[in-house]
């Protein structure tokens, strides 16, 4: 399968792949898995004072799927927190001109998302 140049980009200089500092203050980590459809994922948000100040992903799967995470991720940054519930696969797949057969997996990336959001929630009440 050939892959448009954003895909190869992002495949080849994601400044946003990999983790952020373990136990650093006020980051959250989340994972969402699809085995059906062979995707993992998992976001790491630093807030701070209710925004998101860094992202950092570590994804498995087709290269659309990691594309779209890095994409995801580049656009999450200096956002509100609130920006973790907003739905962002359809975004991404027309963005990056992902197959329709593989928008179900972008999906996987807003469970992932929806978790950071919740888990954020969770540190405010704390």
């Amino acid at each position: 399968m050939e892959y448009s140049a954003e895909i190869q980009h992002r495949l080849s200089s994601s400044s946003r792949c990999g983790g952020l500092q373990q136990g650093g203050e006020g980051v959250v980590t989340t994972e969402a898995e699809d085995r059906s459809l062979n995707v993992w994922v998992r976001f790491q948000v630093q807030l701070q004072r209710g925004s998101i100040r860094s992202v950092r992903f570590e994804a498995y799967g087709c290269p659309h799927f990691v594309a779209a995470a890095d994409w995801i991720a580049e656009r999450l940054e200096g956002q509100g927190v609130a920006a973790l519930r907003e739905p962002r696969a359809r975004a991404a797949y027309a963005a990056l001109g992902v197959p329709t057969e593989k928008l179900g997996k972008l999906l996987v990336l807003e469970n992932a998302l929806l978790a950071n959001a919740q888990a954020a929630d969770d540190l405010v009440t704390q």
